[in-house]
């Protein structure tokens, strides 16, 4: 896939739907993999990643990939993993933390499916990363992470903002985040069956 070809965005992603998807977006470190793995075990669904989604792409690590082509050449990629899996029902997809500024992906994602924000303090974010720096690298992240995760909420938050759903995940684990995330699917469904159902993709 060329790095900057215009994305063909079908759209019929842009129409609402039934929300039988769920996003999940906010800083590193906010748990969104773990926390999309194990609602997606409680609903039966299946779990996605936009990282691993570009790594599969590249065959690079999200590191290798921004050593070799920048930070536009990700973002290219991102998107476009990120319209795709926005197609596809049934699952929780975790989403770079930069993902949901991108204005295309966000006007989607708020139509395709439940958009939660999860939302974590950027010093306790930085200590939740410290532990993984050496396996997983944030290219984002060199030098200071809390401060840069500071920044990046500053920026970040005005479209996070725009979620359906927020989530406080500071001092809680992932399997108390996924459990929300489940319990206001499941309610979201009761809702709809009680109302008559809501259209579906």
């Amino acid at each position: 896939m060329p790095l900057y070809e215009d994305l063909k965005v079908d759209p019929r992603l842009l129409l609402p739907c039934g929300r039988n998807r769920v996003f999940l977006v906010g800083l590193s470190g906010a748990g969104k993999s773990s926390a999309a793995r194990l609602a997606a075990r409680r609903l039966g669904w299946a779990a996605r990643d936009t990282d691993a989604e570009v790594e599969r792409r590249t065959g690079r690590s999200i590191a290798a990939l921004f050593a070799a082509r920048g930070e536009a050449a990700f973002r290219a990629y991102e998107q476009s993993a990120a319209l795709e899996l926005a197609a596809r029902p049934r699952q929780v997809v975790a989403l770079g933390g930069g993902a949901f500024q991108e204005c295309l992906t966000r006007r989607c994602l708020l139509k395709r499916g439940l958009v939660v924000w999860l939302k974590v303090d950027p010093d306790e974010a930085a200590r939740r990363l410290a532990a993984a720096a050496a396996a997983e690298p944030r290219p984002l992240l060199r030098g200071d992470p809390a401060a840069r995760l500071r920044a990046q909420l500053a920026e970040r938050a005005p479209a996070y903002g725009q979620a359906h759903l927020r989530i406080d995940t500071n001092g809680r684990s992932a399997a108390e985040v996924a459990a929300e995330v489940a319990a206001e699917m499941a309610a979201q469904a009761a809702a709809a069956a009680g109302g008559g159902g809501a259209g579906r993709a």
